[in-house]
C-alpha cells in the first residue's frame, strides 16, 4: 500500500507530504485547488515523460517520492527479477534537474524509466476521468477477462510463440516472393551459367596467355638477335671471344709493366664474364621455342575471355568463376525450391499448432471467466443502483491468431427491461459506464494483484443515492486493496475512512497548493460545503453529521 507522498517544487506545490492508511480514503477540494496536479505528480512515478516545465522554481529540482509497505510475494520476485534490493518498506523517487535531466530510483538505487514503470504499475493503478473511454476498446475488455482468468503468464508464453509463428510465416512469404522473382530469372541466369561452364575457364589462364602471346609476338626477332649475339661469339675466323683471349695473351708477355698488368686483369675478367654470357646465350637460343600456329588460337581465346569480363562486369577471370559459382548456386536454390519451401511450411505450421494451443487454453480460461465475471457484474450494479440492467460477455472464437490469441470479446449491456443487449460502446451514458468501470475496475485491480488503486473522479455523472452506493463498493473493494478516491461528491467523501482536502495559498508573490488530513470537525465542514456552496448551512451542516454518522 501508499504509505506516504513526498512532493517538492512541481508546478504549484513547494512543499508537500502526506502519510496514508490501508482502506479508503477520499481527497476533496474545490475544482482547481491541485488534485490533478498531485495525479501528474504520481504519474511521474508510472513512467510519464516529464520535461521543466514542470518546475515550480525553475532553478531548483523537482521531487516526487512515495514510500509503499509490500506484502506481495509476486512483487518480491519482481523485486528479484529485476536485480533490485527489496524491502518490506520500498521508496520510489522521480527527480527533475533544472536542466531537464530526469532520474529515477528504487530504494536508492538508480533504475531506467522503464524499470521504474514496470515496479509502479504492479504497485499502484490510477483510474483517471478519460480511462472511461477505454471501456469501448475491445482490447481494455480484454484485459478484464484475463485479469479474472488470471491470464498473465499464459499471456506471455503465448505472446512469445505468436510473435515466432509470426516471424515464420514472414519468413515464408518472404521465400514465395523471391521463389517467384527468381523464377522468373531462371532461364537468364542458366543461359548465363552455361555459357561460363561451356568457356571452361581456368584460375589464372589469362595472364598465361597474355605471357605466350608476347613470347609469340616477339619470338622471331628474339631468335634472330640470340644467333646473332652467339655467332659473334663462336665465329671462329672473327669471334669476339677469341680475339680478346689473343689480346689479352699478348699483353701477359708485358706484365711487368703496371698499367698493361691492371689492363691484362681486367681483360681476363670481361673474357670470363663473356664466356660465361656466351654460353648462357648458346643455352637459352637452344631452349628457346614457340608455336607460331597457336597466335591465332591464343587470340582468339583471350577475346573470349575479354568479351566475357565486359558482360559480367568482372575485372579478371577469377572474378568470372565466382560469378559462375553464384549462378549455381543460385539455379541449384530454384532447382531446390519446393523441398525448401516444404521446409518452412513445416516450420511455420508447427509455430502456428504450438501458437494456437496455448491460445486454446486462454479461450477456455477467459470462457470459464466470464461465466462468473457476468454475475459479479450484474450484482454490483443491482447494489449501484440499476436493478433492471442486463450484462454479458460475447465471445466468438475461430482460427486466426491475433496478438491476444483467437478470441474476440464484446461486452454487450441494457440499463432497462424489454431492451435488448447491445455493444456497450453504444448504449451506455455517462454515469452508467462510470459504474460499470468501476466493477470492472475491481476486477482488474484484484486479477494483477495491484496493492493501491486510485479513483479520479470516476463517480462523474452520478449523484445521491447512487453516489453513496458506489462509495459502498469502494468501501467493499478497500477490505482488500488501498482505496484512495478523488471526488466531488459528499456521498462518496464521508464514507472514506480517511479525507484529505486539497486547497491553494494566494498571496501578492506566488501561488501555492497543499494538502491536510481533516479531522472530524473539519470533515463536517467540508462535506457540507460540498452539499451546500460556501455559504454553509444549518441544514448542510446536519446533513453532513448524518452522511458521517456523526450523532
Amino acid at each position: 500500500m501508499l504509505k506516504s507522498l513526498r512532493i517538492v517544487n512541481y508546478a504549484l506545490i513547494e512543499h508537500l507530504e502526506i502519510s496514508f492508511e490501508e482502506g479508503f480514503s477520499s481527497i476533496t477540494g474545490e475544482t482547481g485547488a491541485g488534485k490533478s496536479i498531485m495525479l501528474g505528480a504520481l504519474a511521474l512515478l508510472m513512467g510519464k515523460r516529464a520535461d521543466t516545465t514542470v518546475l515550480k522554481n525553475t532553478e531548483k529540482k523537482s521531487i516526487v517520492e512515495a514510500v509503499f509497505y509490500i506484502t506481495s510475494h509476486q512483487i518480491k520476485h519482481l523485486f528479484k527479477t529485476l536485480d533490485l534490493d527489496f524491502d518490506f518498506e520500498t521508496i520510489i523517487r522521480r527527480e527533475i534537474s533544472p536542466q531537464g535531466k530526469s532520474r529515477a530510483f528504487i530504494n536508492d538505487t538508480p533504475v531506467q524509466i522503464a524499470t521504474l514503470k514496470t515496479v509502479s504499475e504492479i504497485l499502484l493503478d490510477i483510474h483517471s476521468q478519460h480511462q472511461n473511454l477505454f471501456l469501448k476498446e475491445s482490447a481494455f475488455q480484454m484485459s478484464v477477462v484475463d485479469a479474472y482468468a488470471k491470464n498473465q503468464q499464459l499471456l506471455q508464453e503465448y505472446e512469445t510463440l505468436f510473435l515466432e509463428w509470426k516471424k515464420r510465416e514472414e519468413e515464408l512469404e518472404d521465400f514465395k516472393i523471391k521463389a517467384a522473382q527468381n523464377q522468373a530469372d531462371y532461364d537468364y541466369n542458366l543461359f548465363c551459367y552455361n555459357e561460363l561452364e561451356q568457356a571452361q575457364l581456368q584460375k589464372g589462364e589469362e595472364e598465361k596467355l597474355e605471357q605466350e602471346l608476347e613470347t609469340i609476338t616477339c619470338g622471331e626477332e628474339i631468335k634472330k638477335t640470340l644467333s646473332e649475339i652467339e655467332f659473334a661469339f663462336e665465329n671462329e675466323e672473327n669471334s669476339i671471344l677469341k680475339n680478346l683471349q689473343k689480346f689479352e695473351q699478348n699483353l701477359q708477355k708485358h706484365t711487368t709493366f703496371s698499367q698493361i698488368a691492371a689492363i691484362t686483369s681486367r681483360l681476363s675478367q670481361i673474357n670470363i664474364e663473356l664466356a660465361d654470357i656466351a654460353y648462357e646465350i648458346s643455352r637459352y637460343n637452344t631452349d628457346f621455342d614457340f608455336d607460331i600456329n597457336r597466335l591465332e588460337s591464343i587470340e582468339s581465346r583471350l577475346s573470349l575471355l575479354h568479351t566475357l569480363q565486359k558482360k559480367y562486369s568482372s575485372a579478371t577471370v577469377d572474378d568470372l568463376l565466382v560469378k559462375k559459382d553464384a549462378l549455381e548456386t543460385f539455379i541449384s536454390r530454384i532447382n531446390n525450391k519446393e523441398f525448401d519451401e516444404k521446409t518452412l511450411t513445416e516450420s511455420c505450421k508447427q509455430a502456428y499448432n504450438k501458437a494456437y494451443g496455448i491460445a486454446q487454453k486462454l479461450s477456455k480460461r477467459r470462457i470459464d471467466a466470464i461465466a462468473h465475471i457476468e454475475p459479479f457484474v450484474l450484482k454490483t450494479l443491482q447494489s449501484l443502483g440499476m436493478p433492471s440492467a442486463a450484462f454479458t460477455i460475447e465471445i466468438t472464437t475461430n482460427n486466426t491468431l491475433t496478438p491476444y490469441g483467437i478470441d474476440f470479446i464484446k461486452m454487450l449491456f441494457s440499463a432497462n427491461k424489454h431492451i435488448p443487449l447491445q455493444w456497450l460502446g453504444d448504449v451506455a451514458s455517462g454515469g452508467e459506464i462510470a459504474r460499470i468501470m468501476l466493477c470492472l475496475k475491481t476486477i482488474l485491480a484484484q486479477g494483477y494483484n495491484v496493492q493501491t488503486i486510485i479513483f479520479d473522479e470516476i463517480d462523474t455523472g452520478v449523484s445521491g443515492e447512487i453516489a453513496d452506493k458506489m462509495a459502498d463498493v469502494m468501501d467493499s473493494i478497500a477490505s482488500h486493496m488501498q482505496v484512495i478516491t478523488i471526488t466531488h461528491l459528499p456521498q462518496i467523501a464521508a464514507k472514506s475512512k480517511k479525507q484529505f482536502k486539497v486547497f491553494k495559498t494566494e498571496t501578492s508573490e506566488t501561488t501555492i497548493t497543499n494538502i491536510i488530513e481533516l479531522n472530524q470537525e473539519q470533515r463536517i465542514e467540508e462535506i457540507a460545503k460540498m452539499i451546500s456552496g460556501k455559504n454553509i448551512t444549518h441544514e448542510a451542516i446536519a446533513h453532513a453529521k448524518l452522511l458521517l454518522r456523526i450523532s
